[in-house]
């Protein structure tokens, strides 16, 4: 089952904008060869948006469609299974009309659109990328046909019959850069969500362990005014060798990672579904960049990743790193290992996975 010349509506829980996901690169991926739609979430209700559909373009093949919910309140549960139902037959009747049809029902959302079977898709797809496990979910696992996932952790306790299990993925664009930044190199980098997930504890010794070294945080805070370091390190900024930028859009990512002496991914292993592969791994290896990080289950036997067990084991291998000089060959081997995933060759699995599994 070729995944070419076909229409596929991605379902999303996150807006299309700057901040990308596997959602959102896996639409732009699928879109070289197909037609897709992202469907985004709903905005925040109002009657004046009610029986609005709009549709932006962001190339030829990728469609942003955009809607708003029928009804206001849909966490009561028979009022969300008729806006499920209206909403579903609404959006369905408006590709319709754009001659968009046999479509590929392909969502990364358990919260919407539960059913797949209202939109008579050729086929279903639930794309896992990251722990739920909600009541919802069940419901959208009952309707669908086939299941991928980034980590059989994030499948535990999950009855999926038909279901593949595959890495998160790079494009191939992602392993050289398109512009040089205005940016002196050498610092230690992370990208991604500056949320509750980080082990803000560990970034503040980092940073007073080594005030002579630049650490660049590239993304969104999340205010959590509770958690002392993170008050520190973001509100009050009170370190001057911590620099942080606002969310810069995906495909340009690449060009700081490129200046980085080294990469971080301090993450909370504790925190729910945090302990397992993380997209931003990949961005790091394919610019041949050393990465620091906690022993992340998908990651445990990988020599290409800087582990620590401990906040002093993650500080003594932030020093080795900033004092060893990187061997080419190490380089090579982190590039080559990215390239086993990118977009090109997870597609030509998801393939292989539908057609096999199909017969």
């Amino acid at each position: 089952m070729k995944l070419e010349n076909q229409n596929i509506l991605i379902f999303s829980n996150e807006p299309w904008g700057d901040v990308w996901y596997s959602k959102h690169n896996w639409a732009f991926e699928l879109s070289k060869k197909n037609k897709v739609f992202f469907i985004n979430p709903p905005k925040k209700w109002s009657f004046k948006g009610l029986f609005n559909i709009l549709i932006t373009s962001y190339t030829e093949n990728l469609k942003i469609l955009n809607y708003n919910n029928l009804l206001p309140f849909t966490r009561v549960e028979w009022l969300y299974q008729i806006n499920n139902f209206i909403t579903s037959k609404r959006i369905k009747k408006f590709l319709y009309k754009k001659k968009c049809r046999d479509f590929i029902f392909w969502t990364f959302d358990p919260y919407r659109f539960t059913n797949p079977k209202l939109f008579s898709p050729k086929y279903s797809i639930y794309f896992i990328a990251d722990k739920y496990q909600t009541q919802k979910e069940k419901e959208l696992i009952k309707s669908t046909d086939f299941f991928i996932t980034v980590s059989r952790e994030l499948t535990n306790n999950l009855d999926l019959k038909k279901l593949l299990v595959l890495s998160h993925g790079i494009s191939s664009s992602e392993f050289s850069i398109d512009e040089d930044v205005t940016i002196e190199e050498g610092y230690a980098l992370y990208v991604g969500q500056i949320d509750y997930r980080i082990d803000y504890e560990l970034v503040v010794k980092m940073v007073e362990n080594f005030p002579d070294k630049r650490f660049l945080f590239i993304g969104q805070p999340q205010h959590d005014l509770s958690d002392k370091n993170f008050k520190r390190l973001f509100i009050d900024k009170a370190y001057s060798n911590l620099i942080h930028l606002p969310p810069i859009h995906f495909k340009k990512l690449k060009n700081y990672i490129a200046k980085a002496k080294i990469c971080l991914a301090p993450m909370l292993l504790h925190v729910h579904g945090n302990n397992i592969n993380h997209h931003k791994l990949l961005q790091y290896l394919a610019l041949g960049k050393p990465v620091l990080a906690p022993t992340f289950k998908d990651y445990e036997k990988n020599e290409l990743i800087f582990s620590y067990s401990s906040p002093d084991d993650g500080i003594a291998i932030f020093q080795r790193i900033f004092n060893y000089e990187e061997q080419p060959i190490i380089i090579d081997k982190r590039v080559n290992f990215a390239r086993q995933f990118t977009y090109e060759n997870l597609i030509e699995k998801v393939e292989q996975f539908l057609t096999e599994t199909n017969n």
